[in-house]
């Protein structure tokens, strides 16, 4: 993108009802970190104020109402604001359907300002998925809606990250029950391969992956399961001969106690909670999710609304920060040059 050297990010405030106002406002306060993008406060100004209030920070921005007044290139931090909830209709640390139709609102002016080039990625603020509903959002979570938005058909999905780590699992948000039938080799070997142009898009030329059984101790050479011998590890057999740095399958139960000795930049898990559990454990504050397979950056916090801290002003923000800065690094290893 010619307009500019820096990537364009916008920032969004989340749910008016939770911590997201005030992490926000924690995170367009950390200048010198900013400086890195050209910084969009995207959503309703008096929301922005709201969370500048309650994070004990004074924001200088320049306000704007329609992109085109942005300049090519400005160190200013602009807030384009978007009105889609009044500050008397905020219900702190409660689900509230005009909170939710607020994030659906913003979150589509953000999609439609990346599809058409104005901004090079977006971080959102947590939100609640049932006020969204309640809101209006036909769709069951947000990445859902970003799916069907820039109709992505191909390999997709969420990717966790802790520090240097990143992670992402074969099968998602199913039923226990369910999670065998996904063990197939073509579904491991495109997981392997989304993570690895995930992470390439983030600058690491050759990440190493690692990749997680099904079984206990990996089945025991098939003693107690096969899907190791018949699906796993062809599948991580197949990506090495696509030239992809993967090792495994590894117990599920070691893997993570493995990462640093071997320097794995990405950890394959079968599973949602296969994987969850340890990355939450190793640092549930600053955890970032990453709507991988998508043509822009687009990132947030692991963390949910906090109700029950919301308007205290004690969220800590070291999670959004780490959001901001993948998105940022995803977009200039995405943007031509």
């Amino acid at each position: 993108m010619s307009r500019q050297k820096k990537p364009r990010i916008a920032v969004l405030p989340g749910d008016p009802c939770g911590v997201g106002p005030e992490l926000a406002a924690k995170l367009l306060a950390e200048r010198e970190m900013l400086a890195q993008a050209q910084v969009i406060a995207l959503g309703d100004r008096r929301i922005f104020q709201m969370g500048e209030t309650l994070a004990g920070v004074s924001l200088e921005i320049c306000d704007i109402h329609e992109i085109e007044a942005l300049p090519s290139e400005s160190t200013t931090l602009f807030c384009l604001d978007y009105p889609s909830m009044a500050p008397e209709d905020v219900t702190r640390g409660k689900v509230n359907p005009k909170a939710g139709a607020s994030v659906y609102k913003t979150l589509l002016y953000a999609l439609e300002l990346a599809q058409s080039g104005a901004i090079d990625g977006f971080v959102f603020a947590p939100f609640n998925k049932k006020a969204m509903h309640l809101g209006g959002c036909p769709f069951e979570s947000e990445f859902m809606l970003f799916l069907d938005f820039f109709q992505i058909h191909g390999v997709h999905g969420e990717i966790n990250v802790l520090d240097e780590l990143w992670t992402t699992r074969v099968s998602s948000h199913i039923a226990l029950k369910d999670v065998v039938e996904c063990i197939q080799q073509q579904r491991i070997f495109e997981t392997i391969r989304h993570l690895h142009q995930s992470l390439q898009r983030y600058g690491l030329l050759q990440p190493k992956i690692a990749v997680t059984g099904l079984n206990p101790h990996c089945g025991e050479e098939g003693m107690f399961g096969r899907e190791e011998l018949d699906e796993i590890g062809p599948a991580v057999e197949q990506a090495k001969s696509e030239g992809m740095n993967v090792v495994g399958p590894y117990p599920a139960d070691t893997i993570f106690l493995r990462r640093e000795k071997e320097q794995f930049n990405g950890i394959i898990s079968m599973y949602h909670d296969q994987g969850q559990v340890a990355t939450k454990l190793l640092g549930f504050d600053r955890g970032v999710t990453v709507h991988g397979g998508l043509p822009v950056p687009i990132t947030t916090p692991s963390h949910g609304t906090a109700f029950d801290i919301a308007g205290k002003g004690i969220a800590h923000h070291q999670a959004i920060c780490n959001a901001f800065n993948i998105a940022v690094q995803m977009a200039q290893g995405g943007r031509s040059t």
